[in-house]
């Protein structure tokens, strides 16, 4: 991998870990998140932007490596599954936050305030996890 690909990786990886700090500090308990419309809508755009980055990580990655043409944005999480970058079970995590995104910003129908929060609340290690496995993985292939 060529070394601005990895400085490039590096760059929007922190930018996301930025992002979900953010959601950290800002995330309300979940009563005030359900009556707080402003406090809910800067974490669900936090989150959302967040998500953004992990996939543009992703589609790096792809690029870099040439691991081939993704078809559509889940086929890069299911290229780096292939090519061991990611676990599959994580891999598959990783496509139901994909999921999740889409429900934020296209808001299909009415949204569950409770399974947002969940879904705030719970995914903050992914995102660790995330870094943590990119991070190994440009390790692995620095040459």
């Amino acid at each position: 991998m060529e070394k601005s690909d990895r400085m490039r990786i590096l760059s929007k990886l922190d930018e996301m870990i930025k992002y979900i700090e953010e959601l950290q500090s800002m995330l309300p308990d979940q009563d005030e998140y359900e009556h707080d419309l402003i406090k809910r809508r800067a974490c669900e755009k936090t989150i959302e932007v967040a998500i953004d980055s992990l996939i543009d990580v992703s589609a790096m990655i792809v690029s870099a490596q040439q691991f081939g043409l993704p078809d559509n944005e889940e086929n890069i999480f299911d290229m780096l599954i292939e090519k061991k970058v990611l676990s599959s079970k994580f891999g598959e995590k990783l496509k139901d936050m994909k999921g999740f995104r889409n429900i934020l910003i296209h808001r299909y129908g009415n949204v569950d305030d409770e399974i947002v929060y969940h879904n705030l609340s719970s995914h903050m290690n992914d995102f660790y996890e995330f870094e943590n496995d990119v991070k190994l993985y440009l390790h692995k292939h620095k040459d």
